[in-house]
C-alpha cells in the first residue's frame, strides 16, 4: 500500500454551533466514533490518461470548494463544528486488480471508525495498475453528509478528473456554517416547531408500522437491485397524467403494494428528504437530509385507483417534506409521549429515499409510450443480487435514478419481505399497467402477483394497528417478572389480567412496562385496559375464571385526561 498526500487550502476557516442534521446524526449515532454502517461510499473510474497527480490535484480543489470535507466537529456539550482552513488528506494507494477491487477499497476506507473531533470525516481509497490509477473509492461520515452530498463530491470527482481545466474552486454556495446560522433565525425556528406539531397530529391517527403481519420466513435480510428501462418509458405519461413527479409516483405504486400485501388500507413511510429547498442550497453538501412522515391510504371504494393512492401521495408529500427539518432531540419526547398514550410505538419500518432526484432531469410528456417499444425494452429488464447490508427496517426502498431509465433497490428483513426480488419487478409491473388505464387498488394483486398476507382468525383492528393477541400476552409475559397474566381480546379493546398477591403493581405502571417494550413488536401494543387481581384462579387460561378474581385495582394505566387508574377495595 501506497500513499498520497493531498495538500488543500480552503477560503475560510472558523467554527460555530453544529447544525440540525449534524445534531441529529449525533443523536441517532450517540457515540463518539462512528459504526460503518453509518458511513456512506461510492466509487469513481478514473478516466485513462488521468495518473496519480490528476488524482492529487482533483482531491484538493473538492476539499476546498466543500468545507464539510474538512470540518471536525466535537459532540459537546454545546456540540461544535471546526472547519479547517488548511491541511492534508492522506489518500492510499492499492495496487490491486480483480473482480473484487470495490470490496477491498470499501474495507480499507470503512474499517476505521471516524472519530468526530479528529478525522477529517473524508476518506479516499484509489486502486492501480502499474502506479497507474482507475479506480477511487470516496467514504463519507454521515455526520458530514448525506446521500445527496456524496453522489454530488462523487460527481464532482468525476468531472475534475476528466477536464483538467474545471479544476478551479470556483463559486461556493452555503456551507454548513452558514446553514447552522441560518437555522437560528426566527423563521427557521418557526419551521422546526412547525415540523414538531406536524410529526405530533401524524402519530396520534396513524397505524404503528406498516408490516403488523405475521412472520412471513426466517431471520435474514436480502437486497436486490432492479434496471428497468420499460418503467423509464412510462414514467413520464404517468406523471403528466396524474401531475405528479416520478419520485411521487414511484412513492405511490411502492405504497399500493406494501398496502395489499400487508392488508394495511392506510399506513405511512418514511421517505428521506434531501432539504435543499432554498435557493442555493441545491449543490450543498453537509449532513442536512431528514425523515418525512408520510401518510399514505389505499382507499375503501371500489373505485379507488393507483391513480387516486398517486393523488393523495403528492399532497401528503407536500406536507411531509415542509415538515422534515427539526431536532431529534426533541422529537423523541413527543413519540414517547404518545408512545404512553395510545399504547403504540412508531416504528420506522419501511423507508424509502430517491437519491437521484436532485441531478435528473425529469421530463413530464403527456404523450403515451409507444406499447410494442415498452414490450420491447421489458426483455432489458435486469435484477441482480447485491452484498448485503443491514438495516434496522423491515424494507428500504432506493431510487437511483428514475429516468430514462428506472433503476432501484430494495432491502428487505426476511421476516417480513422475503420475496425482495418479485416486490421489485411487481412495482415495474405496477408502473407499467398504471401507464395504460388507472388500475384499480381491487386488481393490483391479480395484475402483479402480489399476495396479501394471512393472519390468524384471533388477530384484532385496534386504533389503526393489525394487532396480535399472542404477541401482546407475550408482551405481558416479559415485563412482569413471572407473576401470571390473560390478555383477552374483545370488540375494540385488550384487556390485561394481572396477578399481584403482593398489591405492589398499578395499572400506570405495568402500562409503563409495555410501552418500555415495545420497540421491535410490530404486531404487539399495550393493553386498553389492565386488571390487577388479588390472585391468579386455577385456570390461568380461563377469561371467566379471571373476571370472579377480586380487583385490587383497574384502569387503562394512562394517566392523560380521564384515564385514570382505580383501586378496588
Amino acid at each position: 500500500m501506497g500513499q498520497l498526500e493531498v495538500e488543500f487550502t480552503g477560503l475560510r476557516a472558523g467554527s460555530g454551533p453544529v447544525t440540525l442534521g449534524q445534531a441529529n446524526v449525533l443523536e441517532w449515532i450517540g457515540v463518539r466514533e462512528q459504526e460503518r454502517s453509518e458511513v456512506l461510499c461510492s466509487f469513481v473510474p478514473v478516466p485513462a490518461g488521468c495518473g496519480v497527480e490528476d488524482v492529487r490535484a482533483s482531491l484538493a480543489i473538492l476539499l476546498a470548494r466543500h468545507e464539510a470535507l474538512r470540518t471536525t466537529v466535537e459532540p459537546g456539550p454545546p456540540a461544535t463544528q471546526t472547519v479547517r482552513g488548511s491541511g492534508r488528506l492522506v489518500a492510499e494507494l492499492h495496487e490491486i486488480d480483480g473482480a473484487d477491487v470495490e470490496s477491498v477499497l470499501r474495507e480499507r476506507i470503512v474499517a476505521r471508525r471516524f472519530d468526530f473531533g479528529r478525522d477529517l470525516p473524508f476518506r479516499v481509497a484509489v486502486a492501480t495498475r502499474d502506479g497507474v490509477p482507475y479506480l477511487a473509492a470516496l467514504a463519507l461520515s454521515h455526520l458530514a453528509g448525506d446521500f445527496a452530498s456524496i453522489a454530488m463530491v462523487r460527481e464532482q470527482f468525476a468531472g475534475l478528473l476528466a477536464d483538467p481545466g474545471a479544476r478551479t474552486v470556483g463559486p461556493v454556495g452555503p456551507q454548513p456554517v452558514d446553514q447552522a446560522g441560518h437555522e437560528r433565525t426566527p423563521l427557521a425556528r418557526r419551521t422546526a416547531e412547525a415540523a414538531l406539531r406536524y410529526w405530533d397530529t401524524q402519530l396520534r391517527a396513524m397505524p404503528q408500522c406498516v408490516f403488523s403481519v405475521p412472520h412471513q420466513g426466517p431471520a435474514g435480510n436480502r437486497e436486490g437491485h432492479l434496471r428497468s428501462r420499460a418503467a423509464g418509458l412510462v414514467l413520464p405519461a404517468l406523471a403528466a397524467r396524474t401531475g405528479a413527479g416520478h419520485s411521487t409516483v414511484l412513492l405511490a405504486a411502492f405504497a399500493t403494494l406494501l398496502g395489499v400485501r400487508t392488508g394495511n388500507p392506510r399506513g405511512a413511510l418514511v421517505s428521506i428528504c434531501g432539504n435543499r429547498f432554498r435557493p442555493g442550497m441545491a449543490g450543498f453538501v453537509g449532513t442536512i437530509a431528514q425523515d418525512a412522515l408520510v401518510p399514505f391510504e389505499l382507499g375503501a371504494s371500489t373505485e379507488s385507483t393507483v391513480d387516486t393512492v398517486v393523488a393523495g401521495m403528492r399532497v401528503a408529500t407536500m406536507s411531509a417534506y415542509r415538515h422534515s427539518q427539526f431536532e431529534a432531540r426533541r422529537l423523541y419526547p413527543v413519540m414517547d409521549a404518545i408512545a404512553a398514550e395510545r399504547g403504540t410505538r412508531f416504528h420506522r419500518d419501511c423507508v424509502f429515499n430517491d437519491v437521484g432526484a436532485h441531478r435528473e432531469d425529469r421530463p413530464v410528456d403527456a404523450t403515451p409510450p409507444n406499447l410494442k417499444d415498452v414490450v420491447r425494452a421489458l426483455r432489458d429488464t435486469t435484477f441482480q443480487w447485491l452484498h448485503r447490508s443491514s438495516y434496522p427496517v423491515a424494507c428500504y426502498l432506493t431510487v437511483l435514478r428514475a429516468g430514462r431509465e428506472v433503476e432501484l433497490t430494495l432491502y428487505g428483513d426476511t421476516r417480513y419481505l422475503p420475496d425482495v426480488e418479485e416486490f421489485l419487478r411487481a412495482i415495474e409491473t405496477l408502473v407499467i399497467a398504471s401507464a395504460k388505464r388507472p388500475v384499480p387498488v381491487a386488481d393490483v394483486s391479480k395484475i402483479t402477483g402480489i399476495r396479501p398476507v394471512e393472519r390468524g382468525p384471533d388477530w384484532v383492528w385496534l386504533d389503526s394497528c393489525w394487532v396480535d393477541p399472542a404477541a401482546v400476552q407475550a408482551l405481558l409475559d416479559d415485563v412482569l417478572d413471572g407473576r401470571p397474566s390473560l390478555v383477552v381480546a374483545r370488540p375494540g379493546r385488550l384487556t390485561a389480567y394481572v396477578a399481584d398477591p403482593g398489591r405492589s403493581l398499578t395499572p400506570h405502571q405495568v402500562h409503563q412496562r409495555c410501552v418500555a417494550a415495545l420497540a421491535g413488536r410490530y404486531t404487539a401494543v399495550a393493553p386498553s385496559r389492565y386488571v390487577i387481581c388479588a390472585r391468579a384462579p386455577g385456570n390461568p387460561h380461563d377469561a371467566g375464571a379471571w373476571a370472579a378474581q377480586p380487583v385490587v385495582a383497574q384502569g387503562s394505566g394512562r394517566l392523560v385526561g380521564k384515564q385514570r387508574d382505580v383501586a378496588s377495595h
